[in-house]
């Protein structure tokens, strides 16, 4: 028998088995785009922005462009991780029961990958580049058209690689990328005042120094390469070509280790397991038991995804809200990075317990375990985030010597008391369970945004003495600030554990049930009409609701409009004052508002249950 048929029966084999991965993409696809128009819909994003690229590449600058690229192949391979892109993809794992080689494996699900809207939608976008060679002539539409595909290919090949390696490998290391996407996406669209004229101006032409560091940037050589000399443009693209080989040669071995060895690539955990020293470290002036459950806390912090991700958003929100101000001179927020990051963290922490799972019948079932269960979460936090607000508000004031940061002092100790106690009984308050605890995604977010408001709202009601009196206190209070600080501080850190063990005390059970996925008691059902009888069951219920509606008259109209933005009326109590007397009563008003909001927060929570 002849070995040609043998060997192209092979190729044939080797061929069709190549092509399972993009069947099964296209499969999975094709479903996908039936039962959810959300891939649909960013497609259709994307496609806008990939035509504004396009717009930008026909009279735009050339290393503008460079750097808009640069940003779009990032952002292919970053997204993913954030939006839970490798829910939909063929991974390696996958294959391990085909009858396929490494190399056939690595191509096979590298043309998977290509499948998509994703890919079909940057390979529209990096079209720019060749538009924007259109004026040099024909061999530099085909260099850029050639570089602009060996970028396609690199995002490609560095999103699987993201997906694979960070998504199964290092579960906190793609939390701590993804907080950190997320917070500098945040925190430029917070500061897009003192972003946005120097990017217009590097919309219209690209500075020198941006000029120069485009040379070591890959995205720019397609277009460099196609208007320099020859030599340069050569070494360039060979350069290009190179990173993209050895991308694909680090693909092919994390798919053979995975087909060889069985399981995902996954770095192997050690456990040590050493018997707690009573009265020793930094926590020994901690009760035993709010000890356990504070050092419980913080390795739950250290290995759990979601909280690294939480943490690590906070960290980089809070200083890019207080750094990016700088692109415009203004450097008065520099000291605020502290406070801005504490904040974050504290809105950030606001739904903990619904990461927990059935875990919480420990504290339960345990003697004296609601309050301890209480206060070391609060010490957890206050341990993990009082050393980051601390360092981040020392470097502000380091940066900024000539800013006075007493105010940006003096707020944060009012920050961290607040932060630490109140997001604890929003989150036994609200509690938003994820969909399986034992293993979390990004997409599994369990805060809300009214447990992010009320922690926040929380933190600025804390901090309020402090800036009315940097605001309207005459000069000679300034060494009482951080006193003042203190005290409230003090006063949120005791009020948020007082909610939070009377919640967990009185409402345990609720809180173990709603965290388990369990059957929820059913909701209240309120009236549309007045209803007597109704009434005389639920008069807590009426009173929180009351409360809760009218508590943001003394807030708003009386309060703030008078004092932040000086609007007068009739029916304004402050506005028929004047100096000091005007602003006591404002502040008084939103003294009163904050507390009938509370009461009705706390009634609330008395409510009377409904019979299951």
């Amino acid at each position: 028998m002849s070995a040609e048929p043998l060997v192209a029966g092979r190729s044939a084999g080797i061929l069709r088995a190549t092509t399972v991965p993009a069947r099964m993409r296209a499969t999975m696809l094709r479903r996908s785009l039936r039962e959810h128009p959300g891939p649909t819909v960013a497609g259709l994003v994307g496609l806008l922005a990939a035509a504004w690229l396009i717009r930008y590449a026909l009279h735009g600058d050339q290393h503008t462009l460079g750097l808009l690229t640069g940003a779009w192949v990032l952002g292919w391979i970053v997204l993913p991780l954030l939006l839970g892109g490798g829910r939909g993809r063929v991974h390696p794992a996958h294959l391990r029961l085909e009858p396929i080689g490494d190399v056939p494996a690595a191509i096979g699900l590298l043309a998977a990958s290509a499948i998509g809207i994703g890919p079909a939608v940057s390979l529209v976008a990096l079209a720019a580049l060749p538009v924007h060679a259109a004026r040099y002539g024909t061999v530099a539409v085909l260099v850029t058209a050639f570089g602009a595909l060996l970028l396609w290919l690199l995002g490609l090949i560095g999103s699987a690689i993201a997906l694979e390696v960070v998504g199964h490998a290092g579960g906190p290391v793609g939390a701590l990328l993804t907080g950190i996407f997320t917070g500098t996406a945040m925190g430029v669209a917070g500061s897009l005042w003192a972003v946005f004229p120097w990017v217009s101006v590097l919309l219209v032409a690209a500075p020198p120094e941006v000029a120069r560091a485009m040379a070591y940037v890959p995205s720019g050589w397609p277009v460099t390469a196609a208007t320099g000399p020859a030599g340069q443009g050569v070494r360039m693209m060979a350069t290009l070509v190179g990173i993209v080989a050895l991308c694909a040669a680090a693909y092919l071995m994390l798919v053979r280790r995975v087909l060889t060895a069985g399981v995902p690539f996954r770095p192997r955990a050690t456990t040590v397991v050493s018997r707690p020293r009573a009265g020793r470290g930094p926590l020994g002036w901690v009760p035993a038991a709010t000890r356990a459950v504070a050092g419980r806390e913080l390795r739950s912090w250290v290995r759990h995804p979601l909280r690294l991700q939480y943490l690590a958003f906070a960290v980089v929100y809070g200083a890019l809200l207080a750094g990016l101000p700088l692109l415009s001179d203004v450097d008065l927020l520099l000291p605020w990075a502290g406070p801005f990051a504490v904040l974050g963290a504290a809105a950030m922490s606001a739904g903990l317990v619904g990461l927990d799972g059935t875990a919480l019948w420990l504290p339960l079932t345990t003697p004296g375990g609601e309050r301890a269960e209480v206060r070391g979460r609060a010490v957890a936090w206050l341990v993990l985030v009082a050393p980051i607000g601390v360092l981040l508000t020392v470097a502000g004031v380091v940066l900024a010597p000539d800013v006075d940061a007493l105010a940006a002092l003096s707020t944060l100790p009012a920050l961290l008391g607040a932060g630490a106690a109140v997001p604890v009984w929003v989150s036994l308050l609200r509690v938003r369970p994820v969909a399986d605890p034992r293993h979390p995604t990004a997409a599994d977010n369990p805060t809300d945004i009214v447990s992010v408001l009320v922690a926040t709202t929380a933190g600025l009601i804390a901090v309020a003495p402090v800036l009315a009196l940097v605001v309207w206190g005459p000069p000679e209070v300034a060494p009482l600030l951080p006193l003042v600080g203190l005290l409230s501080g003090a006063g949120a850190w005791w009020g948020g554990l007082w909610l939070a063990d009377e919640r967990l005390a009185r409402r345990g059970l609720e809180v173990l049930a709603a965290a388990g996925q369990r059957s929820r008691p059913p909701e209240t059902v309120l009236p549309l009409t007045w209803d007597a009888q109704w009434y005389r069951e639920n008069k807590t219920t009426a009173w929180a609701l009351g409360l809760l509606t009218v508590g943001w008259i003394p807030v708003i109209p009386q309060g703030l409009m008078p004092l932040a933005f000086g609007i007068d009326g009739g029916w304004i109590v402050a506005g028929h004052l004047d100096g000091g007397a005007r602003t006591a009563v404002g502040l008084g008003m939103v003294g009163l508002g904050v507390a009938m909001l509370l009461a009705g927060l706390v009634l609330w929570d008395r409510r009377p249950q409904p019979a299951s």
